[in-house]
């Protein structure tokens, strides 16, 4: 016979993780493997995501400016890059201390569209740089702010149709990102 959870403890703060790690999983393989993976989408995307492994896509897009002789050049590229980096390190001891797995280290079926990463899951760092990258840009060019911030988004949603994040994940970095990025934003002046 099987005991059933009383009302308290179903509804207690344990309870209550356990729904959300099992909506987690749920919307997350919803989306990484109930979805259609064409391949004319699919291999761009992962090509795409790879390109911001360890935040390259960002110090790339960082240096533009400076290597097409904008002002302050190489000023605006540490400001910009060195909050990235930062970022990365500060979410990898993040990933340490959470130390939760990825999803094909829990359902190694199907096969992966992208290489795995061998770092934690939790947060993504993906989603933090990305974050971060976008508010110290536009700081000092604000007229990039849309088209970065689609690329976000797109990385963002990367990261979880291709089996390499759980969807708390991204939300996690999304809002980590967010909050060192108006850290950085607030309390160090863009160099104009």
């Amino acid at each position: 016979m099987t005991m059933l959870a009383s009302p308290t403890q179903a509804d207690g703060p344990d309870g209550l993780f356990a729904r959300l790690a099992a909506w987690d999983r749920t919307a997350s393989r919803r989306i990484a493997v109930g979805w259609p993976h064409p391949r004319w989408f699919s291999v761009p995307l992962a090509a795409l995501s790879s390109t911001a492994n360890y935040g390259v896509l960002w110090f790339v897009l960082a240096a533009l400016p400076w290597a097409f002789g904008g002002q302050r050049g190489p000023l605006r590229f540490a400001y910009i890059a060195g909050s990235v980096l930062g970022t990365e390190l500060f979410t990898f001891g993040l990933k340490v201390i959470f130390g939760r797995r990825r999803p094909p280290e829990r359902e190694p079926e199907p096969a992966q569209l992208i290489a795995l990463p061998r770092s934690r899951s939790f947060p993504s760092a993906h989603a933090s740089m990305g974050m971060v990258a976008l508010l110290t840009t536009t700081a000092l060019y604000p007229h990039w702010w849309a088209p970065l911030a689609v690329l976000v988004a797109l990385l963002a949603f990367s990261r979880v149709y291709l089996r390499v994040h759980y969807l708390a994940d991204v939300l996690a970095g999304l809002v980590l990102g967010t909050a060192l990025g108006l850290l950085v934003t607030g309390l160090v002046a863009a160099p104009r």
